[in-house]
This record gives C-alpha cells, sequence and structure tokens, in this order.
C-alpha cells in the first residue's frame, strides 16, 4: 500500500476528517470489505489517517461499543497494509437543541475523543439558526466544526462567514468541492474560501464506492500549486493534527 511514486514526498501526508468508512452504520461503507477497500483507495492518494464520521441521530441510540468495535476492526485491517495508519472515531452530528447534553452524555461524540464536534445543518438552514447552534456548543464548551461549509445557502455573504469564525466556529470543506475549473461557479466560490484563508479543515466526505468514494488527488495538486506550504500541510494535516490532540485551530 502506498501512494503513487513520488506523491507523498511532494505532497505530504494527508489527514481525513470526515469519512463515512464503518460498515453497516447509516449510508456508509455497506461491509468491512468495502470500508477496507475506500481507506486503500485514500491511502493510494497520500491519506494516512482519518477519522471515520458516522452520522449521529437523535432518533436512535448511540452504541458506542458497537462504534468502537468496528472502528478497532478497521484499524486492524488498515494496519496489516501500513502500520502507520491511523483510524480514529468521530461522528457527524446533526444539529439539534439537546445536542451539548447528548455530547456530555456519551450519546454523541466528539472528533477523536477531544473538543471538537463535527456539526451539519439543513442545507437550507436559516443564518439564525446556524449561529445560534454554533454559539450553543461553543457556550457548553466544545469547539463546533461545520461540516461542508459550502453547502449553507446563508454563509453566501462572506460577512456571515466572520461572523460565525468569532464563535470559535472551525470551517470544514470537501474536497470534491475545489475540483473542477475556474469558470463553474460553485468551484469559484469554493476555491476563493480557500484562498481567502476562511477554510480550516477538508475532507472526503466518502461513503461508498458507488457514492462519493475518496477521490482527492486533483484538489491537492490545485491546493499545492496556489498556496504557501505553510498553508497547504495546515489544510491537509497540521489543523486536523491540532484537533486529535485538543489544541486550538489558527482561525
Amino acid at each position: 500500500m502506498g501512494a503513487d511514486p513520488g506523491y507523498e514526498e511532494k505532497y505530504g501526508e494527508i489527514f481525513d476528517v470526515h469519512a463515512h468508512v464503518l460498515p453497516g452504520v447509516g449510508d456508509g461503507a455497506e461491509d468491512m470489505d468495502e470500508a477496507e477497500r475506500l481507506l486503500l483507495s485514500a491511502a493510494s492518494q497520500g491519506v494516512r489517517e482519518v477519522i471515520a464520521t458516522p452520522h449521529y441521530s437523535r432518533r436512535r441510540r448511540t452504541d458506542r461499543e458497537r462504534l468502537q468495535e468496528l472502528a478497532v476492526q478497521l484499524q486492524e485491517r488498515m494496519s496489516r497494509h501500513d502500520p502507520q495508519f491511523r483510524v480514529y472515531l468521530g461522528q457527524e452530528t446533526y444539529y439539534h437543541e439537546e445536542l451539548p447534553e447528548r455530547l456530555k452524555e456519551g450519546q454523541a461524540l466528539t472528533m477523536a475523543g477531544s473538543r471538537y464536534v463535527l456539526m451539519e445543518f439543513d442545507t437550507a438552514v436559516l443564518y439564525t439558526t446556524l449561529s445560534r447552534g454554533v454559539r450553543r456548543l461553543a457556550e457548553a464548551g466544545y469547539v463546533p466544526v461545520l461540516a461542508h461549509m459550502e453547502r449553507y445557502r446563508c454563509l453566501r455573504d462572506e460577512d456571515r462567514i466572520r461572523e460565525t469564525a468569532k464563535y470559535g466556529c472551525v470551517m470544514q470543506m470537501n474536497y470534491d468541492s475545489i475540483r473542477g475549473h475556474w469558470f463553474q461557479p460553485e468551484v469559484r466560490w469554493c476555491r476563493k474560501q480557500v484562498l481567502d484563508g476562511t477554510i480550516q479543515l477538508l475532507g472526503t466526505d466518502m461513503h461508498r464506492r458507488d457514492f462519493r468514494p475518496p477521490e482527492i488527488m486533483e484538489a491537492v495538486r490545485w491546493l499545492s500549486k496556489n498556496l504557501s506550504r505553510e498553508r497547504f500541510e495546515d489544510l491537509t494535516y497540521l489543523n486536523a493534527r491540532r484537533m486529535t490532540e485538543d489544541e486550538a485551530i489558527p482561525l
């Protein structure tokens, strides 16, 4: 197992913070074999660490022990290919008013046991609702990480992005969203956010081989050509490492 020849030497290691790879959990990988193949594909593109982020639902009880067991099994499989590969456990949490309490109770999981919480909203969420959710999570002592922030139309006003960051919110964008061409409006907007420094984390949001497989090489090449080496390393690896170590991510 390994990245393409010369790839890792040029770009360094990649840390994927958003991946639906735990098998049989929600809409992610169907079984352990598919989960392993997804991570092998990611590893061939330089990914060396990943946080598994199954969806949290308030409608059903989180079987934390089961999720941990699946993460350990997947780690064992990947270790056979690369002893240095790391699988951590987190969750993608859909925001609701009881989320801070569910986190405190352990019914919803933070990212790799840190204070960071990957949170999402309905894509049509009003900004007042989104900002309230971010503030409530921060006031409860957590660090909100807004999953695939590019999906929320209310954040197309860049003043709102800056205002949300003032509450300590970390912005995560999907690699897929910066793939493509500059003349595509969505790609252009997403790349502008990266260039403007409003994005702190990147993830594949991989699900299955036939739905959102990990394909990051085009995006990584664009990042390497358009960012300083320091900024590139922060986005693709170091900020994720800071999160797992419960350190502050520069906003």
